[in-house]
């Protein structure tokens, strides 16, 4: 019913990828174009994985950004910024990062 609804309106909804997320949070990082590299090279490791389905979109980006700094040894690897744009403090994003530096250690 609300999908026909919608139709009539010519409106169409999507689902949030990690993608989407990763764009504004690369944003919110005022990230040079090397750790853009890295944070769509690590995203894109993970999104091959099964065990990352455990993650929302959210999370995993906001952790392949985190992870990607600290690859990078960006400082500061997390601030308010990022704090207020992902809505993830660095505690919560500690396991998905490792998983991704796990991943790139392997790839290597």
């Amino acid at each position: 019913m609300e999908n026909s609804i919608l139709e009539k309106l010519g409106w169409t909804l999507t689902v949030p990828t990690a993608y989407h997320f990763l764009v504004r949070f690369i944003k919110a990082a005022v990230a040079d174009k090397e750790l853009e590299n890295m944070v769509f090279y690590l995203a894109e490791l993970g999104l091959m994985q099964y065990a990352m389905l455990q993650y929302c979109p959210s999370m995993f980006a906001a952790s392949s950004v985190y992870a990607a700094k600290c690859a990078l040894k960006n400082t500061p690897l997390w601030n308010e910024t990022l704090k207020n744009y992902t809505g993830f403090c660095e505690c919560q994003l500690i396991e998905c990062a490792r998983q991704l530096e796990s991943f790139h250690s392997e790839a290597a």
